[in-house]
């Protein structure tokens, strides 16, 4: 069984396409021998199999460090600590180069060891909720791991996006969501291939200021501008030319303006749990081409 824990990391990896499934779906496929499928939850559990087991989850166990004995674990591709007190970690995780996913959500990190470049088959990280978190430093490491394709700093108290973030050219998924940054570099578009953003809940976050960086990311096709209190929508809005689904749940909007619906590429607008008049949906769905989905309440 894939826990539910994995099953939100594949959906955040691909930002919710099946292209994150797949993913996971051939890595657990990639073997026949049962103990590379099982999620172990303690390290006393694996450690019978320490060359063949695939995925650990030690969330929420209160690890204030990381025990020798998990560094032998080398065939180890998902590892899940989050939610423990880990101030910092050992130079030894180098040694896990078979890892595909890591998350360290939750924790009181505030650098990640140089040993870490060593990982160079890591797809996707979490950082989230780290709140000290040196993340420029953190980034100039990351940047130096080619296959990083998934990225979450959210909660990291974030009040400058640090231009390095750029160098992440790999990355295809990017959630930035609860800091307190108003603008993002304009560099941003240097990461060309970056498909899925998420700005969730960040109330300082200036969509108007920032949509010509936005459109100038010409493979974004997901943009979460969820819970932002957003009033109005700006007329550029239609810049985002390449955007499919665009998610402004949760705002305080009480209209779109005409170019909303200008936007050539949109397969989805979710405008859920904003104070529009019931009488626009009719409007709106007749403004938007037939291709395209409107959700409008809950």
């Amino acid at each position: 069984m894939i826990s539910t824990r994995k099953k939100k990391v594949a959906a955040l990896a691909l930002g919710g396409t099946f292209l994150a499934l797949l993913c996971t779906a051939t890595l657990v496929a990639q073997t026949s021998n049962p103990v590379k499928h099982k999620e172990f939850r303690s390290l006393r559990e694996a450690y019978p199999y320490q060359k063949q087991v695939e995925w650990l989850n030690l969330s929420n166990q209160g690890l204030q460090r990381l025990p020798d004995s998990l560094f032998r674990l080398t065939s180890l591709s998902y590892l899940d600590l989050s939610k423990n007190n880990l101030k910092e970690l050992p130079e030894a995780l180098g040694e896990l180069k078979n890892l595909k996913f890591l998350v360290l959500s939750y924790n009181n990190l505030t650098n990640l060891p140089s040993s870490f470049v060593k990982l160079r088959q890591l797809q996707t990280v979490y950082l989230d909720h780290n709140l000290n978190l040196d993340v420029n430093d953190a980034v100039e490491l990351l940047a130096q791991i080619p296959s990083l394709r998934v990225l979450s700093l959210a909660g990291d108290n974030i009040s400058v996006v640090p231009p390095s973030l750029t160098q992440l050219t790999t990355l295809e998924t990017l959630e930035l969501s609860e800091n307190k940054f108003s603008d993002l570099p304009e560099e941003l578009p240097q990461l060309k291939n970056l498909q899925v953003l998420y700005i969730n809940n960040d109330s300082y976050f200036n969509l108007d200021r920032n949509l010509t960086v936005l459109s100038r990311l010409t493979k974004l096709k997901e943009l979460h501008i969820e819970n932002d209190s957003l009033a109005t929508l700006p007329p550029s809005i239609a810049e985002l030319r390449n955007v499919e689904y665009l998610f402004l749940v949760g705002n305080v909007l009480r209209s779109l303006p005409p170019e909303t619906f200008k936007m050539k590429n949109l397969k989805l607008l979710d405008i859920t749990d904003n104070p529009l008049p019931p009488a626009l949906y009719d409007e709106y769905q007749r403004n938007l081409a037939p291709n395209v989905r409107i959700r409008f309440r809950k």
